[in-house]
């Protein structure tokens, strides 16, 4: 039984009223946040170090391989589906997802962004040529770039010292400064850039909707915002609903 904070009536109110919808997926959406576990920061080399070291790419391929073998191919599972329906309605302008499975772009998202990388694919430092990760991890091939011959092959997500895309960040505060609604699609808790993008859609009177479990707010006291915008539910069922009230606009 689903039980609200923000009831359905307001629901529904905030997405008939809303002209330009964002979404953020949160961080463990997948696999209960096994592949976000497996490659924390500290897991991660220093981007110097990977650059200048064979061995350490060599240990940090072999690493990666070994850990995804068990979960490869990764199979897309109920919650993404419905976000890549919700990415086919011209009500939403675009998702953010902090998951770095990649699954949703594999799959076709148009209106994606990937902020904090996509573990589905490697790029080649020295050419520049891209090659799919689910090769190499299936086969257990020895990760090697065919342009170059070389092991100068890098998983797209930022290591220690690198920045994230900045292309993707301009295109993200592009999107929070165009939307009306902010939908954030949390397993149980809010990621600290998530906490800026609020900042920024509140600023604007805008409206902020919040679905999942109860969220554990480790970076303080509960927002005041929160306590009117929460509605309590698993994220399969409150993507059912947005999914039906989108839809109804455009029956």
């Amino acid at each position: 039984m689903i039980q609200s904070i923000m009831d359905k009536v307001l629901l529904e109110q905030y997405i008939l009223d809303s002209k330009k919808i964002a979404i953020i997926v949160e961080k463990n959406l997948f696999l209960d946040g096994k592949i976000e576990r497996l490659f924390l920061p500290n897991n991660r080399p220093h981007i110097n170090e990977y650059r200048k070291s064979k061995e350490i790419r060599e240990s940090y391929q072999k690493f990666m391989k070994e850990n995804l073998l068990s979960e490869y191919p990764f199979e897309i599972n109920s919650i993404y589906k419905k976000i890549l329906k919700l990415d086919e309605n011209p009500l939403v302008q675009g998702i953010i997802n902090l998951n770095i499975d990649g699954i949703l772009k594999k799959n076709n998202a148009k209106n994606v962004i990937d902020l904090e990388g996509n573990i589905n694919w490697l790029y080649c430092s020295n050419c520049g040529s891209e090659s799919s990760m689910e090769s190499f991890v299936l086969n257990q091939d020895e990760i090697i770039c065919k342009n170059c011959n070389d092991n100068s092959l890098k998983v797209n997500i930022p290591f220690n010292g690198q920045e994230p895309s900045q292309w993707d960040f301009k295109d993200s505060w592009m999107l929070m400064n165009s939307c009306d609604c902010l939908i954030i699609l949390t397993a149980d808790f809010i990621s600290p850039i998530t906490f800026s993008f609020i900042d920024m859609v509140t600023k604007k009177h805008n409206k902020v909707i919040f679905s999942g479990n109860l969220i554990d707010f480790r970076q303080g006291n509960t927002p005041a915002f929160f306590s009117d915008s929460h509605f309590i539910s698993s994220i399969d069922d409150f993507l059912d609903i947005i999914l039906e009230l989108i839809n109804n606009r455009y029956s």
